[in-house]
């Protein structure tokens, strides 16, 4: 397990969006889905209970800037996706990997989703 990761909440943020971009090159589909458990075990770090928090906080940051969606919520937890449509895919398959001073750019790559949605959605 790694430690020390936890002292720095921008270096565990960049430990989980770079577990998250791994998953997304492995898959051969158009989407992945995940609950904060599997992305702590393929990161390598506890499963405690205060982790998985953790984990969900990044996941909920990531979900409320459009990058990730909720797939389903059950007595277990939320279930999360990711879609080809999410700027983090074209990251992942560009080979891109998160530092913890990068970790700021995603309030730009959120704003470059969000301006892909409206244009999109303008095409008729």
């Amino acid at each position: 397990m790694k430690t020390g990761v936890y002292r720095n909440y921008n270096e565990f943020s960049a430990l989980v969006l770079n577990t998250l971009l791994e998953m997304i090159r492995r898959t051969k589909g158009g989407l992945v889905t995940f609950n904060p458990k599997k992305i702590a075990v393929l990161a390598g770090i506890d499963t405690h209970p205060v982790i998985l928090t953790l984990v969900k906080d990044v996941l909920e940051g990531l979900r409320e800037r459009g990058l990730i969606n909720i797939a389903g919520k059950s007595k277990h937890g939320v279930k999360y996706s990711v879609t080809k449509n999410s700027p983090l895919w074209a990251l992942a398959k560009e080979g891109y990997m998160f530092t913890a001073a990068t970790v700021a750019d995603l309030e730009r790559i959120s704003v470059m989703a969000s301006a892909q949605k409206r244009r999109a959605s303008a095409i008729p």
